[in-house]
């Protein structure tokens, strides 16, 4: 494994200096952006943030701060835009994120316990607009939320109705019973439709002693959503870190979304001072722009 000392010495790239700053540098970032959108055979994956990093934030501040660090997608949270959006409030939503530079490319993770949430959950999707739908079927067992089998046959279902991928989050160690990794979704659908696949959280398949890598790799096809982040050990005790000050391998999981030619979004989900989060999140964001750079 590239450790961080030995990727900055080989790499020079300074960032830490760069990442200081809350606004990032626009001009290799944002052009690398522009060859992801269009399809560069290279980076076929973009970078984005998941709505959740903000559950303190209202929108507008919200996309002031995406707005700093120069990052234009956006996985949108329910508390930002509520399941029960009315088309004229989802518009002037769109509106909004629009004149920011910003696209919401997905919704999620919406938590579903029933059938009637999961009709629901597709329906606001659809009404949305957005072709990625991060969910995370449960059922009630001793009180704790327990992977739903029978929901995902809905699931199975709706995305076939609806052509909308479906991305399982992964919970980690912290919730053994709710698709704790990737390869306990992967059991539940491999035999269901290729639009049914997961939103591969990489912090918590580190944390439940996983390879984040090798589930890029394995489950290439099954991959609809990425959520980027860095924790502090390999274990439970994991935490929440700005991305390179953590364990996980950053320049080998930028490695394997070329291979796999990944042609998602990357959101970084930051869990770490979540009451003033900037200067975090413009450190990851700068960290891993500049591992995209030194990798190429």
């Amino acid at each position: 494994m590239t450790s961080r000392r030995s990727f900055f010495k080989q790499a020079g790239l300074g960032l830490a200096a760069a990442a200081s700053v809350p606004v990032l540098f626009t001009g290799a970032a944002h052009a690398q952006q522009a060859e992801a959108a269009t399809g560069n055979p290279q980076d076929t994956f973009r970078l984005g943030i998941a709505g959740f990093t903000f559950n303190k934030f209202k929108l507008d501040t919200t996309l002031e701060m995406l707005k700093k660090i120069d990052v234009h997608y956006l996985c949108i949270k329910d508390f930002h835009l509520p399941l029960k959006s009315t088309a004229e409030e989802i518009a002037a939503f769109h509106e909004k994120c629009k004149s920011f530079g910003v696209t919401g490319y997905g919704v999620g993770p919406i938590y579903m316990g029933s059938e009637e949430e999961v009709h629901a959950a597709f329906a606001y999707a659809k009404l949305v607009g957005v072709k990625t739908l991060v969910g995370v079927p449960f059922k009630m067992v001793e009180k704790k939320r327990t992977a739903s089998p029978e929901l995902l046959k809905l699931v199975n279902a709706k995305v076939q109705e609806y052509d909308i991928k479906y991305a399982i989050h992964n919970h980690g160690p912290d919730m053994p019973e709710l698709f704790p990794n990737a390869e306990s979704g992967i059991e539940l659908i491999k035999d269901m439709d290729k639009r049914v696949g997961l939103c591969l959280d990489i912090g918590h398949q580190f944390r439940d002693g996983k390879d984040p890598v090798k589930a890029l790799i394995d489950f290439a096809d099954r991959i609809h959503d990425v959520h980027i982040k860095n924790v502090t050990e390999a274990t439970k005790k994991g935490s929440g870190i700005e991305l390179p000050r953590g364990a996980i391998d950053f320049p080998a999981v930028v490695r394997a979304l070329r291979k796999i030619k990944y042609g998602g979004v990357c959101s970084l989900e930051y869990e770490k001072d979540m009451s003033d989060p900037l200067p975090g999140i413009a450190e990851s964001v700068g960290y891993f722009r500049g591992v995209m750079d030194a990798t190429r």
